[in-house]
C-alpha cells in the first residue's frame, strides 16, 4: 500500500471510529432514534470513503501493472469480487 493511501485511509477510519463512539453513546443514552441514525449514516459514509480510497490506490499501484503482465485476468476478477461484494 502507498504511503499516502495508508495516511488518508488511516485518517478516515480514526474519523469513522470516532463518529462510532458517538453512535454508541447515544444509544446508551436514548438519544432521539433521528440523530442516532444520522450518526450512523455518517460513520457508512466514512467507511464508504476508506473504501474508495483503498480501491483507487489498490488500481493505481497493482492492476496498473497487472494488465501489462500475465496477471491480467486475476486483477479484473478480484476488483469485480470486491464490487459484487459491495453491492450486495
Amino acid at each position: 500500500m502507498q504511503s499516502h493511501v495508508k495516511a488518508e485511509a488511516l485518517k478516515r477510519l480514526r474519523t469513522a471510529r470516532g463518529h462510532l463512539d458517538h453512535v454508541i453513546s447515544q444509544v446508551e443514552q436514548e438519544k432521539y432514534c433521528i440523530e442516532i441514525l444520522q450518526q450512523s449514516l455518517a460513520v457508512q459514509a466514512a467507511l464508504r470513503a476508506v473504501d474508495h480510497i483503498i480501491l483507487k490506490g489498490h488500481l493505481e499501484e497493482h492492476v496498473a501493472h497487472a494488465m501489462h503482465g500475465k496477471d491480467q485476468q486475476k486483477s479484473i476478477d478480484e476488483v469485480i469480487d470486491i464490487f459484487d461484494k459491495a453491492r450486495k
